[in-house]
C-alpha cells in the first residue's frame, strides 16, 4: 500500500497538543501499521475574502478549504508517488475526495475519511441548545447553514469516499444514516508504556481542557453551578486555556483552582497529585473526548458520565461513571470525598487494569486493514 495522509499541519502538531492533535497522531500511528510507504500532503485553510464573509454571516459549510487551489499539485504529487490510498484527516476535508475521484488517474486511490466527527453535530447543538450560541438573525443563517452541512456530507459520501472511519459507535450509526454503508469504528489509543510516578492527594479532583471549546465551558459551567448548589467543597484544579476563561471561572467558584495552560514536563509533575479526573459530558458532541485517554494513560481514576465514554473499548477494569447530568457527576464527587484508602486503591487497580486492556495501534491497523481488502474485492 502506498498511503497519503492528506492534512491540516495544524491539526497535527501544536505547541500545546489538544484533543484534534493526539486524534490526529493516534490515526497516524494507525495507519503507519498498515502503509509500505507513507506521504503527506499539507493543506491550508482558506483565507479568501469570499470565506470570510460567509464566515462571518455563518453560513461557511464545508468552505474552510479551497480544494481546487491544490488541485494541480495533488494530482501530480498522486501520479508521481502512484499512490493507492488516501487517508483524509478529518471531515472538514471532504471536498478534495471530489478532484481526486475525478482527475482520471491511472490508480484511482481509495479515499479514507479518518473523521474526528462531523461539523453538523456540533452545529445542532449550538442551535438548540438550552443557551444557543447563535442568536438574532445569525440563528436563521445557522439553520440554513445545517441544512447544507448535512446535503453536503451525505452528498460527498455517497459520490466519492471508499470509506469512513469513526472515534464511537454513535457516529457509526451516523455515517449510515449519511450513505457509508459499512464505517469503521476506531476506538482510542492509550500509550501502555508511559510510567507515571503517581503520589496522589485525596480530595483532589483534576480537569484538562480547552475552556473556549463550546461543549467544554458549557458541561464545566454547569458542575460548577451543581457543585456550588449542593454546597460541597472540593480542590478542582482546572488545566487549560485561553486564560480569562479559566480566570473567569476560578473568580467565579472558591473551589476552582485555576493553573493556566501547562507545557508537557508541568502537567505531567501537576497530575501526579490528582485523585480524581474528572470528565463532565452531558451531551453527544463531535468525536469523542481525547481528555479520557490522557487521564488513563496517567492512571488516574475517572469520573466520567456514560457520554463522556463513548469512543473506548477495554476488557478489563471499569471507570467511575454516572448519568449524563451534572447532578449525577455531584453526587459522584459528594460520595468519592473522604473515601477510604482501601476503596481508593481498588479504583487505582481498576484504572490500570483499563489502560492495559486496551486495543493497541498493531490491533487497529490489522481491522482497517482487513475492512481495506474487503472494500478492494468488492470494487
Amino acid at each position: 500500500m502506498k498511503a497519503l495522509f492528506l492534512h491540516n499541519p495544524t491539526d497535527l502538531n501544536s505547541t500545546i497538543a489538544g484533543g484534534v492533535q493526539i486524534c490526529s497522531k493516534q490515526f497516524l500511528d494507525i495507519i503507519k501499521e498498515i502503509a509500505d510507504e507513507l506521504y503527506f500532503f499539507e493543506v491550508n485553510y482558506n483565507k479568501s475574502l469570499v470565506f470570510r464573509i460567509l464566515y462571518r454571516l455563518n453560513l461557511d459549510a464545508y468552505q474552510s478549504y479551497s480544494p481546487k487551489k491544490y488541485k494541480v499539485r495533488l494530482v501530480q504529487y498522486l501520479l508521481a508517488k502512484e499512490i493507492t490510498h488516501i487517508f483524509i484527516n478529518k471531515a472538514e476535508l471532504i471536498k478534495f475526495s471530489k478532484i481526486i475521484k475525478e482527475a482520471k488517474l491511472q490508480i484511482v486511490p481509495k479515499i479514507i475519511i479518518m473523521s474526528h466527527g462531523n461539523e453538523s453535530g456540533d452545529l445542532l447543538g449550538d442551535l438548540t441548545g438550552l443557551k444557543p450560541q447563535f442568536k438574532n438573525f445569525y440563528r436563521y443563517f445557522g439553520i440554513l447553514k445545517l441544512g447544507l452541512t448535512l446535503y453536503l456530507e451525505s452528498w460527498y459520501r455517497k459520490r466519492y469516499v471508499d470509506l469512513v472511519c469513526t472515534m464511537s459507535e454513535e457516529e457509526n450509526a451516523i455515517e449510515k444514516w449519511l450513505g457509508v454503508n459499512n464505517p469503521l469504528f476506531i476506538p482510542r489509543l492509550i500509550n501502555q508504556k508511559k510510567d507515571i510516578n503517581r503520589n496522589p492527594i485525596l480530595n483532589v479532583f483534576g480537569y484538562v481542557g480547552t475552556l473556549n471549546h463550546t461543549p467544554n465551558i458549557i458541561a464545566l459551567n454547569q458542575l460548577c453551578e451543581e457543585i456550588k448548589e449542593a454546597g460541597i467543597n472540593p480542590e478542582i484544579r482546572i488545566i487549560g486555556g485561553p486564560y480569562h476563561i479559566g480566570k473567569k471561572l476560578a473568580n467565579k467558584y472558591p473551589f476552582i483552582k485555576y493553573l493556566g495552560a501547562l507545557n508537557d514536563d508541568q502537567l505531567q509533575e501537576e497530575v501526579r497529585m490528582w485523585a480524581f479526573f474528572l470528565n463532565p459530558i452531558f451531551n453527544y458532541s463531535r468525536g469523542a473526548s481525547m481528555k479520557l485517554a490522557k487521564a488513563i494513560e496517567w492512571e488516574i481514576p475517572v469520573i466520567t458520565t456514560i457520554a463522556g465514554r463513548r469512543g473506548y473499548l477495554f476488557g478489563d477494569g471499569k471507570l467511575i461513571e454516572t448519568d449524563n447530568t451534572s447532578f449525577s457527576m455531584v453526587n459522584e464527587i459528594n460520595n468519592l470525598t473522604n473515601i477510604p484508602a482501601n476503596d481508593y486503591e481498588t479504583l487505582a487497580t481498576d484504572i490500570v487494569k483499563i489502560k492495559h486492556s486496551m486495543p493497541t495501534a498493531t490491533d487497529l491497523g490489522c481491522q482497517l486493514n482487513k475492512k481495506l481488502e474487503k472494500i478492494s474485492k468488492l470494487n
